[in-house]
């Protein structure tokens, strides 16, 4: 190679010139596979990264083609500020339809919390979420409480989300600090504090009971 300051010959600039064309000729050979290689690099980078952040948040799930998306132990939170009664499930599972519109539920604990009014909580074996109709068909052993201290227990009831209310055609009784409740049939407005045991009523206030 020339020293510095020293130019170089023609046979030397002949042998420079000659370098360059043949490394030219060979990118433009081989680059699409050099881009190519590249591009693999990048995206296999990217996916690397992308797996180290999935496994930070990972839910147990299973995948069933004919049913849904199946999860364990869910904590679903619905506070939509139109809605005027906000609403928190948590349920050992839960399986989403393929569509979407329906969640079944198992082993749950929802509690319905409206704006300004005491919360209900419940507890079932099973439930049915249809999010196109805004209802929660509830079913098994239905336990609900109040925060003003009353139970309610029934076999089955549906919440209508916008409504606000939950209905029961069962068997029903209501059990509060002073007298319990015994009947057929239940509406009650969570909005509104409206309950209601629709016939074949039994009620039992401090030890006397009254048939209506």
């Amino acid at each position: 190679m020339a020293s510095p300051g020293r130019k170089l010959g023609f046979t030397q600039k002949t042998g420079v010139w000659y370098n360059y064309c043949k490394m030219t000729k060979f990118f433009k050979k081989h680059w699409p596979l050099a881009g190519i290689g590249l591009l693999l690099a990048v995206v296999a980078f990217y996916l690397v990264q992308a797996q180290k952040e999935a496994i930070k948040e990972l839910v147990p799930f299973e995948v069933d083609f004919e049913q849904g998306l199946k999860l364990k132990n869910i904590h679903y939170t619905q506070d939509d500020p139109d809605e005027k009664v906000k609403w928190v499930l948590d349920a050992t599972e839960a399986t989403f339809s393929k569509d979407k519109r329906f969640v079944h539920f198992k082993n749950f604990r929802l509690k319905l919390e409206p704006e300004n009014r005491p919360s209900l909580e419940l507890e079932g074996l099973r439930g049915v979420y249809d999010k196109k109709a805004g209802t929660m068909t509830l079913n098994g052993n239905l336990r609900g409480r109040t925060d003003h201290g009353y139970s309610i227990l029934t076999e089955g009831a549906v919440y209508h989300q916008k409504k606000g209310d939950i209905e029961s055609d069962d068997p029903v009784k209501i059990t509060g600090p002073f007298f319990s409740v015994e009947g057929r049939g239940l509406y009650f407005n969570v909005k509104k504090e409206i309950l209601v045991v629709r016939s074949h009523v039994t009620t039992s206030v401090e030890n006397q009971a009254v048939v209506l």
